[in-house]
């Protein structure tokens, strides 16, 4: 039956449900908390590392002993530009907007107000959105994914990958696999936290996937420990921080190992369209708080006055007027890049003995 006013009838108007897609950014901001803005598209980074050398002694009647002077290494970034963008035309103006009464007073300058705020907001979210791929990237494998397309309809591209060289990686393979009887989960655990005190920090949080979560729960020695109240091997205590189906779960702290318990219950839409948590389920992210920083690289473009200008920022909004055809659009472009300051500063779990890429 075909959807029919009658004129005739007095109508009323409810007021519209718009829901905003949830955006979380806990990796990006616990772990990359730091903001940094540079005029130029290439980043280069010096990288020094001091040593645990122990000052040796001397025989009676010796000056000194000479101590190798460490040098440095100088690494080149380039952020990656994303700019996702979307066209406002005469036919999108000219239907109500969600909410507005059919007898309206709204023109449609009106409501290109209102798409243009409401296509500033999505596209900023959608900005964030790949920052927290990048930092669960970086933080899972050490290499960030950039794939960069040709087309808008997504069939041409050119893959390229952002290396950090990390290798604090224990995987655990046949029979180790947490879901195996004879996996030794504690000790994973336990040999992650090694590998980040044996680089100079302190393990404070293990952000733990979904399949891990759930074999580590009913892991009987897990539970035992648990149990031994007077030695305070630590405690369980579930806590939501839930944002619209996505958010945060605080588990619990294991004060043998110092380590705060989180659940990172949060999906994004790959590019392929397939949602995806930004924790692989079989991953278990063992770090410190303030591992990095997030670095940005300048936006070059070309402005109404037909000259190019370059912005030092995290977000650059762009308004593209095509006159002949009716036809703007708005555009945001960044240029994020998660940096490390030191990769050896955290550790990685892979307890099914494979390699999950977000």
């Amino acid at each position: 039956m075909p959807n029919e006013v009658n004129l005739y009838t007095p109508r009323s108007m409810a007021g519209a449900y718009e829901r905003r897609a949830s955006v979380t950014t806990f990796l990006r901001d616990r772990f990359f908390p730091g903001v940094r803005t540079f005029p130029t598209e290439h980043i280069d980074v010096d990288f020094r590392k001091g040593t645990q050398a122990v000052a040796p002694f001397v025989a009676k009647n010796v000056g000194g002993i000479n101590m190798e002077r460490r040098g440095y290494e100088t690494r080149s970034y380039t952020p990656p530009r994303t700019a996702p963008e979307r066209p406002i035309s005469k036919d999108v103006l000219q239907p109500r907007i969600p909410g507005e009464l059919i007898h309206t007073s709204m023109s449609p300058e009106d409501r290109q107000d209102y798409y243009l705020q409401q296509d500033a907001q999505e596209l900023d979210d959608m900005i964030s959105r790949r920052e927290e791929v990048m930092v669960s990237q970086a933080l899972t494998t050490g290499i960030i994914n950039v794939r960069g397309y040709l087309d808008e309809s997504k069939t041409q591209y050119v893959d390229e990958n952002i290396n950090f060289s990390f290798g604090n990686k224990i995987t655990c393979a046949d029979n180790d696999r947490w879901g195996q009887s004879t996996s030794k989960k504690l000790e994973d655990l336990e040999e992650a936290c090694e590998m980040v005190q044996q680089a100079g920090y302190n393990p404070q949080h293990a952000i733990i996937g979904k399949d891990a979560w759930n074999y580590l729960k009913v892991d009987a020695t897990f539970q035992k420990l648990l149990d031994v109240r007077k030695f305070d091997f630590g405690n369980i205590a579930p806590q939501l921080n839930m944002t619209n189906g996505n958010g945060v779960k605080f588990i619990g702290y294991i004060s043998e190992l110092g380590l705060f318990l989180w659940q990172y219950i949060a999906w994004y839409l790959n590019d392929s369209g397939v949602l995806t948590p930004y924790i692989p389920d079989d991953h278990i992210i063992i770090a410190p708080e303030g591992v990095g920083e997030m670095c940005y690289g300048a936006i070059d473009q070309l402005e109404e006055d037909k000259r190019y200008h370059t912005y030092e920022r995290t977000r650059v909004a762009k308004i593209i007027a095509d006159i002949k055809n009716d036809i703007m659009t708005y555009r945001l472009s960044s240029r994020p890049l998660p940096k490390p300051h030191d990769v050896d500063s955290w550790a990685v779990i892979d307890t099914d003995g494979g390699t999950t890429t977000p």
